[in-house]
This record gives C-alpha cells, structure tokens and sequence, in this order.
C-alpha cells in the first residue's frame, strides 16, 4: 500500500463516527440534554477506541470529530460546551505527559466527572426550580424541556397541588407527549393548541420554560416562546427560565445559526408561489424573562446577567 493510501485509509477509519453524528443532526425529537449526552457518548467513545498514535493526533481528531457535532446541531450550547471542555482537559495536560494510554485513561475519567456534575447539576436545578411552585397554582409551559419536566415531576413527589397547561407544540407535538406523561405521574394537566397561548397566559401563575443556549442579549427555545414571553409581560405573569450554566454561549464565541426543517411537516404538497418556513427554534430577549433558575440557584435577571453574561 502506498503511503498515500496508508494515510487516507488511517483518516478513514480515524472518522468512522460520522454517521453516529449524522444520527444526532437528523433527531428532532429530542432536547439538548439528551442529545448532548449523546454527543459526549461519541466522544468517549472515539477515546476509548484509540485510534491515535499520540496526543497531537488525537487532539486534531477529536477537534475534527468536536467540530462535526456542533455543526449537526449549532444552537445547543451544552454539545459546544462540553466537547470543548474534553480537548481543553487534553491541552492542559502537561506536555511531559507522552505515555498516550495514560492520557486515555485520564480523559476518560474525566468525561466520566463530567457526567456526573452535570446530572448533579439537574438534580439541584430540579430542586430550585420546584420552589417556585406552591399549592394551587397554575404553570404554563411549552415544548418539552426535560427540566421542566423534572421540576413539575418533583413537585408531584413532594405532594404538591398544582395544575400544568401544555401546548401541543406543532409541528413535532412533543408538549403532547408531555403532557401525557405528566398526566400519568398524576399531575393534573391541560392540553392546548399553540394558537391558544394567550388564554394560557392569562390563567397561569407563571411561565416556565427550558432553554437550549443563553447569549449575551437572549435566549434560545421552541418556535412560539418569543409571543408566549411577550404575552406574559403584557399580562404581569413572571416568565422562569430553567437550564444549566453549561447553556450559556455567548455569540462571540459562535454565533446563533437557524436552520429550516421539512416543509412537508407543514404542508406535503408543493404549490407555487408559496414558501413554507418551519422553523424550530427562535431566539427570544432576555429581557423578556423575570428568573433564571440555575444550579447555582434562583436568580433575578439583572442579577443572571451580570454575573454570567
């Protein structure tokens, strides 16, 4: 085999994880947690296999490999955040360090650290977060952020009495999927169509929502949460955003792409001289919103952005 070959057959197999990325690029179901954790599960992966024959070869791949995931999905700050986080542990390594098993093991105890602070982390916002419901109150949300979800399911354990307004949250109906959920944990809920947000608002306590990225001036969620925001601070309702501090990425550091889905979600036939626009996420004003709830605790928002923004 010539050289040339050797080569291309070694970055080949040294990129064997991009169909595994391909997987977490075409998933609109789920949220940024679990596709995130996804994400981290494909670098431990490419760790473990040891494809690299030294350290500077596995930080080029796995900024290769870092790259890729982002790109699948540009809007979700924790798959930034974290695989940056895995080559910045390999770069501060200390150069002396050659043994690369060593640096393998390593690594992947410390991915395996990572994980557990950001489940610990969950778990504390869960816990925050479920303090801002008291008995007899009613909590509006939209789409399926699964640490909304765990906020309203631990106030359910902790006995509280409480209702919970969903929207179907078109076109992928992943608030209905919620929605059921909730219902079959025992809480009592109500599901509603998007278009009907404003009678929502009007009848809730607050609203609380999840969030895919923080930015300097905003915040990244569900087509839908911009009006919902806008309504709330017409209506005095507060607006909570619950989600780690791992979510902030200031655009600086990347900036906010938005990309459309399937048309054919909205409508399967073709007709001239109609556009169809399907997007899934929007960015909304931060401004717009009365707490954060983080796992470093409930902040009011002046407070959130001078300390992470």
């Amino acid at each position: 085999m010539s050289e040339k070959k050797a080569k291309d057959s070694h970055q080949s197999e040294m990129e064997y994880w991009r169909e595994d990325v391909e997987t977490i690029r075409s998933d609109s179901r789920h949220g940024s947690i679990y596709l995130s954790n996804r994400a981290l599960d494909i670098v431990e992966t490419f760790v473990e296999k040891q494809l690299y024959r030294n350290r500077t070869e596995l930080i080029q791949a796995l900024s290769k490999l870092s790259n890729a995931l982002v790109r699948a999905k540009p809007l979700m700050a924790l798959i930034y955040n974290r695989t940056r986080f895995v080559l910045d542990y390999i770069q501060n390594i200390p150069k002396e360090q050659k043994d690369i098993a060593a640096i393998r093991k390593s690594t992947l105890e410390e991915i395996k650290r990572l994980r557990s602070t950001a489940d610990d982390n969950v778990k504390v916002i869960t816990r925050w977060g479920c303090r801002l419901i008291l008995d007899h109150h009613v909590v509006f949300t939209h789409s399926a952020s699964s640490v909304v979800e765990s906020i309203l399911l631990e106030a359910r354990k902790q006995k509280k009495r409480f209702r919970v307004i969903c929207t179907e949250s078109r076109p992928l109906n992943e608030g209905a999927d919620m929605a059921m959920r909730l219902a079959k944990a025992g809480i009592k809920v109500r599901l509603i169509p998007d278009s009907d947000m404003a009678r929502a608002v009007n009848e809730c306590n607050f609203v609380l929502t999840g969030t895919d990225r923080f930015t300097e001036t905003s915040f990244i969620n569900k087509t839908g949460t911009h009006s919902i925001a806008v309504l709330a601070k017409e209506m005095n309702k507060p607006l909570y955003i619950a989600g780690e501090t791992s979510k902030v990425l200031l655009k600086r550091t990347y900036p906010v792409r938005f990309s459309q889905n399937e048309s054919a979600e909205l409508l399967e036939k073709k007709v001239d001289n109609l556009q169809v626009d399907n997007f899934y996420f929007e960015e909304i004003p931060i401004d717009l919103a009365d707490k954060i709830v983080l796992e470093d605790g409930v902040f009011e928002l002046k407070e959130f952005i001078d300390r992470y923004l």
